[in-house]
């Protein structure tokens, strides 16, 4: 008998071990969304989308309290879908979260942000102008803002929007830009042109700054992005349209550069500089300036001359 006493009580001790484990199971929603905050505060974003998972299932059509556990799960779902790269994804969440009432200002930016890189234009200005009516001091999402109001020709109300922008802080003196630009710092100067340019959204300066930069630069990314901002935004000026044909042409991508040069001479009635560009692109590439594909090789080498 006092061989089995041990056998017994471990015999006992495996059922109360097993007891307790089978009680700490998930078995409601709440259950399972307590489950999926624990794995996302350790950034194991897979498990917390598997927990998330089944909290979803089980709250399709439920009460209000149901309801908000659903809510809860559909953001923590877009935001872990987010750490993860996974970015449609974490959009459709988000719009989901946005449509059952989520309230938080970071969802609207992340879904402006997105529609817009994906020129969705109309559904990119509903977030945005949401987001823009819940905080005015993210100018860097603003200026994204302005340039799909002028994209959608409304290039009005663009203008309007940059002066309402409440930068939240001083920002950047240009003569400190100027400063470093002069020094050959041109990385450090394109940076501090950046938050020039947000805390004084409605200056054309600061977007000019970014394009000369991001030409002596050579980032051709930059120096495109630049152009293009610029164009949508101050483009009834004809001098804020001359960057983007810069950097169509050195794109080869002469039928863009052909309808901007029109706009130039439209603006102006007559602008000698752009007749003979245009003069020269109607000569050397017909083809090219008839359809939006590049030019070949043979017309870029008749086309030299253009090349700043």
């Amino acid at each position: 008998m006092a061989v089995k006493m041990p056998r017994l009580r471990h015999f006992l001790l495996l059922l109360l071990c097993a007891g307790s484990l089978l009680s700490a199971q998930p078995e409601t929603a709440g259950d399972f969304l307590e489950s999926a905050r624990e794995h996302f505060e350790r950034r194991r974003f897979l498990n917390t989308l598997d927990s998330l998972r089944v909290v979803l299932q089980m709250t399709v059509n439920d009460d209000a309290k149901k309801n908000r556990i659903k809510l809860e799960a559909e953001v923590l779902a877009a935001q872990s879908l987010e750490a993860l790269g996974r970015q449609d994804e974490a959009a459709n969440m988000y719009e989901r979260a946005v449509a059952h009432g989520y309230p938080d200002k970071r969802a609207l930016a992340y879904l402006g942000r997105y529609f817009e890189a994906h020129a969705q234009w109309e559904k990119a200005r509903e977030y945005l102008s949401a987001y823009f009516a819940a905080d005015k001091s993210d100018a860097e999402t603003h200026i994204r803002y302005a340039v799909v109001l002028a994209r959608l020709k409304q290039r009005a109300q663009a203008k309007e929007l940059l002066s309402a922008i409440e930068p939240a802080g001083p920002g950047k003196k240009a003569e400190e830009c100027e400063l470093l630009e002069k020094q050959k710092k041109l990385r450090q100067a394109y940076d501090c042109f950046v938050a020039y340019r947000n805390s004084h959204p409605d200056r054309e300066a600061g977007y000019l700054a970014l394009y000369r930069i991001g030409r002596f630069l050579g980032d051709r990314q930059k120096q495109a992005q630049s152009a293009q901002t610029l164009y949508w935004l101050f483009g009834d000026d004809t001098r804020y349209i001359w960057p983007l044909v810069e950097v169509r042409l050195a794109e080869r991508r002469f039928y863009d550069a052909r309808l901007l040069l029109e706009e130039v001479i439209r603006l102006k009635g007559k602008d000698s500089d752009a007749e003979r560009l245009l003069a020269n692109l109607q000569r050397d590439a017909p083809e090219a300036i008839k359809k939006p594909f590049r030019a070949t090789p043979a017309e870029m080498r008749l086309l030299r001359e253009m090349e700043p």
